[in-house]
């Protein structure tokens, strides 16, 4: 009789684990789930994660009750060399049969497309899951990452928290294992605040409304929509708004600190309203994790209410309440004297104490203060900007870290910048005071770039100073550890220089970034600024192909010149639109072909150097005819390529050369038995080659057929 399949449950019971490492540890323990069930043959018709800060859980439904079978099959020498003449198994077949565990006689026999071989056939009849599982889930749970680990136990086992209790069940039935001192069985705990008593899960099924009817909400998207809810409800009565589509991650911070959510409103002395309003925001929001409410819709005005959420049942609200309004009381008091003390100090006088932060040691923000300003001038002169932006771009130099020494930013760091351009606006220019913040612009990959010229050319020189001097030293990114920000910093840059249209040579401003510093050497220097420029490459590539550009069409115009992302993106888009062009892959199928040529004859030294064409030894009319579109074309190209990159023109004239193309590979011997012949033909195609090249270089796109490089004799 045919078993039904079983719900599985894993629950694993933990001290409180950090909101940012739960949606993590979810999606991992649910593609370890998924690899570790089909490794082991167990098939299932769905899964789902569940967690909160006491539990991460794994329901998985249908699981099967056995795993399949496994057929392993290893193939052994051919049956040509498996007998000998007299039909004796040869020691060919004997050592392969000993190998496999096995005897000759009990070999199969499998075709191939080299014929007949010997086989040995391995079948394993599945393990029970109740055998499996024991095993498998304390592997799972070993192998969920975390940002960072804790050891409790005398076993060394490490997790994020300590573990405190597990709950398995494979339908009705516990499994059991032990890991880190734990048992598992069939038990769980509800609130924290209910007690520490265990209470039974009746099934997999039932786990989630079971823990939802004793105060313990499992799942996160429906915590989510009940803290939505609730936030919307409380505010009503003060005709208040909390727009939550600009809370900057909060709800979902909030989402996985709670087991069950309760919105409490509270309010603060409205005299506080008269600090800045990202000071108020950032009080509550990252220090306090409470919702900042808003006058209507718009949320144009700050109200003196919040929103905190509360973990646990709706009992004493009173309390809670008076207690959160005690602590963000406390700390608005802070900040009202911080912002006060702070405002009698004009912003300026700061700079100097900018000497006493540490940027990579020796140095200081005082030293970076002042390559930043020299940085600012120098791409400021390249790009050929006014005086007055160069002048404002120069002061916003001066004063961008200088917020750093404030009592404010002191005790509220993620202000940085912001209270630069609180305090500028008390003596300088808007556009200054703006540049301020805006310098640090964008915070995200995607985020909101510099208004100004003059704020984008002091983001470009901090970034700039910042990736270079790192380079310098040696902290290069790995692997998805970047504690300094220099892949954000790489793609401002590219993005900023890309949204101006500001052409500059990337190579040129690593170079004379990182003769700023003492660490420069003419040993390790260009090393650096090698590696520099391929991060850049690497940042501005990946920012492409998720713009929808082909893989091949990137690979293509950065391996010709990687400099000038505005001359980058210009061959990019003239590459991809003509590939729609009729013409196009025939005459990307002859310029590969003349690439392998000429990368054969360089191979052996049948072609060194670049010699020019020698007119008078052009033999057939096929590579005349190709000789005079040539130089017509180069003639028709010098304009376009040297005014305002015109390079979908450009290819469109390069189209030109199909037929002259495909008439000399038709009737020429590129590899002519006479060398001056010879060598005139390939320096033919290596001029056409090289005018190819001021683009891309074709030869790199994937869906043109590759032409074999060796010709028939004519």
């Amino acid at each position: 009789m045919k078993k039904e399949p079983k719900d599985l449950l894993l629950e694993i019971g933990v001290e409180e684990i950090p909101a940012r490492f739960i949606p993590p540890a979810l999606g991992a323990l649910q593609s370890q789930a998924m690899d570790k069930l089909a490794a082991a043959g167990l098939s299932y018709k769905d899964m789902h994660t569940f967690g909160t800060p006491r539990r991460l859980t794994l329901i998985v439904t249908e699981l099967t009750e056995k795993a399949k079978d496994m057929v392993q099959e290893a193939l052994g020498p051919s049956l040509a060399q498996a007998k000998d003449a007299q039909g004796n198994w040869t020691p060919a077949a004997q050592g392969f049969a000993r190998s496999q565990g096995t005897t000759p006689d009990l070999l199969e026999v499998r075709k191939t497309d080299r014929g007949d071989r010997l086989c040995a056939v391995r079948r394993t009849e599945g393990l029970a899951a109740t055998k499996i599982l024991p095993e498998l889930l304390p592997e799972l749970i070993k192998k969920i990452p975390f940002p960072k680990n804790m050891v409790w136990e005398e076993g060394r086992f490490s997790f994020a928290r300590p573990l405190r209790w597990i709950a398995a069940l494979y339908g009705a039935q516990p499994v059991r294992f032990t890991l880190a001192g734990v048992k598992s069985g069939g038990k769980t705990f509800g609130l924290r605040t209910q007690g520490a008593k265990s209470i039974d899960i009746p099934s997999p099924a039932k786990y989630v409304s079971f823990l939802r009817d004793r105060c313990v909400v499992a799942d996160p998207a429906e915590r989510r929509h009940q803290i939505e809810k609730q936030i919307h409800h409380v505010v009503r009565s003060i005709h208040g708004h909390v727009p939550l589509e600009k809370d900057d991650g909060l709800l979902d911070e909030v989402v996985f600190l709670v087991e069950h959510p309760v919105a409490i409103l509270g309010r603060f002395d409205p005299r506080y309203l008269d600090l800045p309003s990202e000071v108020l925001v950032t009080s509550m929001k990252k220090h306090q994790k409470f919702f900042p409410v808003f006058e209507g819709q718009e949320g144009a005005k700050l109200l003196s209410h919040f929103v905190g959420i509360r973990n646990g049942i709706s009992e004493n609200q009173g309390v809670v309440r008076e207690g959160y309004e005690r602590v963000l009381s406390a700390r608005l008091s802070d900040a009202a004297f911080f912002f006060e003390v702070d405002r009698k100090t004009p912003l300026e006088n700061n700079v100097q104490a900018l000497k006493g932060i540490i940027f990579l040691q020796p140095l200081n923000l005082l030293d970076k203060t002042e390559r930043i300003r020299k940085l600012a001038k120098a791409l400021a002169e390249q790009l050929h900007l006014e005086p007055e932006i160069a002048a404002d771009a120069d002061r916003i130099a001066l004063l961008s870290k200088a917020d750093l020494v404030t009592s404010m930013v002191g005790e509220f760091p993620e202000l940085q910048g912001v209270m630069g351009r609180i305090y500028a606006s008390a003596n300088e220019k808007p556009v200054v005071a703006q540049g301020v913040e805006q310098h640090y612009w964008p915070l995200t990959a995607d985020g909101r770039l510099p208004e100004t010229d003059s704020a984008s050319i002091v983001s470009l020189a901090d970034k700039l100073d910042s990736l270079a001097g790192n380079f310098l030293v040696g902290n290069i990114p790995s692997g998805s550890q970047d504690p300094y920000g220099l892949r954000r910093a790489a793609i401002g840059m590219l993005r900023i220089l890309s949204e101006k249209k500001w052409a500059l040579d990337l190579r040129a401003v690593i170079q004379s970034a990182m003769k700023e510093y003492p660490f420069w050497n003419d040993a390790a220097g260009p090393k650096a600024q090698g590696q520099l420029l391929d991060f850049f490459k690497q940042r501005w590539s990946a920012l492409k192909e998720a713009e929808g550009f082909r893989f091949d069409e990137v690979q293509a115009v950065t391996t010709v010149e990687f400099a000038d992302v505005v001359d980058l993106e210009a061959r990019l888009k003239a590459l991809h639109d003509i590939r729609k062009h009729p013409d196009f892959t025939p005459l990307a199928v002859a310029f590969k072909r003349a690439s392998n040529i000429l990368a054969q004859a360089r191979q052996k030294n049948v072609l060194t150097g670049d010699p020019a064409v020698a007119p008078e030894r052009l033999q057939d009319p096929a590579e005349r005819t190709l000789f005079d579109v040539l130089v017509q074309l180069e003639a028709d190209l010098a304009p376009l390529l040297s005014d305002g990159r015109k390079y979908d023109e450009v290819l469109k004239v390069l189209v030109r050369f199909r037929k002259p193309v495909d008439d000399f590979f038709e009737k020429v011997m590129v590899m002519a038995p006479d060398a001056d012949v010879r060598t005139n033909r390939l320096s033919l195609l290596n001029r056409i080659a090289a005018l190819f090249r001021r683009t891309a270089d074709f030869s790199l796109l994937q869906d043109v057929p590759a032409k074999p490089a060796v010709e028939k004799p004519a």
